[in-house]
């Protein structure tokens, strides 16, 4: 049957079709054996959240750990190796120390910072050996509850490390570490904040992976700081919210308030009902890389806001085309970290993953290979 005039003229302009991008080439990430690092239980390889780069450093994390690995990569030879983990217990006081799971999901670096942000969500029990029962378990790790940043130095050329503390250089002021105010329970900062808003109370105590509040993307510009939410996702739009920070007299981050008084800005945005996995800055773009709300299988795509001006609070689809899917894999290979490294024609779009398949791994070498995308 013929669609009426008035139901044709309201069906949303069609998104344009992603580009035809091959694989350009891989990155085999190298990481120490966890036995060899007195604070990582589990190997670095199977469970990697996030990435973030500059100069020749590749910053990652494992979301089982409360510290982010350094790699120095070569990109002639495709190798990213000379690991180093940086326990972030040793810079601040973490309520559940060094060793408690930060679920670290957001890594971004933003002049001379590294970013870097816990999930703040909350977390169902898995189902034991005929124990029903512990899927009825919600449970908050206190580190989850973590956003904060640390200076970067360059220690050799192009080599960059996250220190405590930076000391002034060419007339710059020294900078130091910072984070959020930690308070141990699951009434963080953010999260206490963020609950009294209309869109995102209803989900704030669900867990994640079930709609509830998920912080799995960070994106840093100057002070700006932009938080990609997996969950909730709002009748299919997923949710961004962009803070400004500052730093207290007392050393602490804290977000500065705006001229409508509220110390946060949410924004929805059109990703096909999917979730936010990670974002990166690429020149005035921001790119999101998109995946399923839940455990389900499902599309995972990178979509551009360009230019990313958030003039208004809805996004549409018209706005955010979809410039590249990856292939779909049964039982593993979620994408969670994406990030632009080189520069000029030598751009790439970095992809890595977690629950990677067997031929992205090799336990032997501690490997893990991402991929590499042209961009244009």
């Amino acid at each position: 049957m013929a669609r009426s005039a008035k139901t044709a003229a309201a069906s949303p302009a069609p998104r344009p079709l992603p580009l035809d991008r091959e694989r350009a080439a891989t990155v085999d990430m190298l990481f120490t054996h966890h036995d060899q690092i007195a604070h990582v239980d589990d190997p670095i390889w199977a469970d990697v959240s996030s990435l973030a780069a500059t100069g020749r450093s590749l910053f990652v994390t494992c979301d089982e750990t409360a510290s982010v690995e350094g790699l120095d990569w070569d990109p002639d030879t495709g190798q990213a190796g000379a690991h180093r983990s940086y326990p972030l217990g040793l810079v601040f006081e973490l309520p559940e120390g060094a060793t408690g799971e930060m679920d670290i999901e957001g890594l971004a670096v933003s002049d001379g910072w590294l970013w870097v942000c816990g999930s703040h969500g909350l977390k169902r029990g898995k189902p034991g050996k005929k124990k029903l029962k512990d899927l009825a378990s919600i449970a908050w790790d206190a580190n989850r509850g973590f956003l904060g940043r640390l200076p970067l130095v360059e220690r050799a050329d192009g080599r960059f490390e996250p220190v405590a503390a930076a000391d002034p250089i060419d007339g710059a002021p020294g900078r130091r570490a910072a984070m959020l105010p930690m308070t141990g329970t699951r009434d963080t900062y953010l999260r206490r904040m963020l609950s009294r808003d209309p869109l995102i109370a209803p989900f704030i105590d669900l867990p994640c992976k079930e709609n509830g509040f998920d912080i799995e993307g960070i994106a840093a510009r100057g002070n700006e700081v932009i938080l990609g939410l997996r969950g909730p996702v709002l009748r299919g739009w997923a949710l961004i919210v962009r803070l400004e920070m500052k730093e207290t007299a007392a050393g602490e981050l804290k977000p500065a308030k705006r001229a409508d008084g509220r110390r946060y800005a949410i924004h929805a945005l059109d990703l096909n009902g999917q979730g936010i996995r990670d974002l990166a800055w690429d020149g005035e773009r921001l790119l999101i890389l998109s995946g399923a709300i839940s455990d389900h299988e499902a599309l995972q795509s990178v979509f551009a806001l360009d230019p990313a001006d958030f003039d208004r609070e809805v996004i549409a689809g018209e706005r955010l085309p979809r410039i590249l899917d990856l292939v779909i894999q049964r039982g593993g290979d979620n994408a969670e970290g994406l990030e632009i490294v080189g520069e000029g024609e030598d751009r790439r779009l970095m992809i890595v993953y977690d629950s990677p398949h067997n031929h992205r791994t090799d336990a032997d070498q501690g490997r893990l290979t991402g991929d590499l995308f042209a961009l244009d």
